[in-house]
């Protein structure tokens, strides 16, 4: 028999490698489109600090940047979330802290076609 390989998706590979790099916390608002990235990072140790809104997020992981000197990561939904994380995000750019915003996204096989809170994020 042969071995099964271990099917790895993007979200597990997303926390792998912020655990792996060493983030300790995480930041955000836990909606549909990013709650498996947050379960599969606090599954691997990472502390996931939950906000009600994306801009109160987004300021508290650019401060822990500020204050730490490691990045600050933050989650976001899609559409609106992403949009509202920018406050934050701006604010870390302005100053020089380091600080990551990870949004999600609707369903890539359905953009352009109005999914929902979709967004061209980029």
């Amino acid at each position: 028999m042969g071995e099964q390989q271990e099917q790895i998706d993007g979200n597990v590979l997303a926390a792998k490698s912020l655990a792996q790099f060493g983030v300790q916390h995480m930041f955000g608002v836990v909606g549909i489109p990013v709650t498996s990235l947050a379960t599969r990072a606090v599954s691997l140790g990472i502390r996931f600090i939950a906000f009600h809104n994306e801009q109160s997020a987004g300021y508290a992981a650019s401060a822990y940047g500020y204050l730490t000197s490691r990045p600050g990561v933050f989650l976001t939904v899609s559409g609106p979330g992403c949009v509202h994380g920018l406050a934050g995000l701006s604010n870390a750019g302005a100053n020089t802290w380091p600080t990551v915003m990870i949004s999600g996204s609707c369903n890539q096989n359905d953009a352009g076609r109005g999914d929902f809170q979709e967004l061209d994020q980029i």
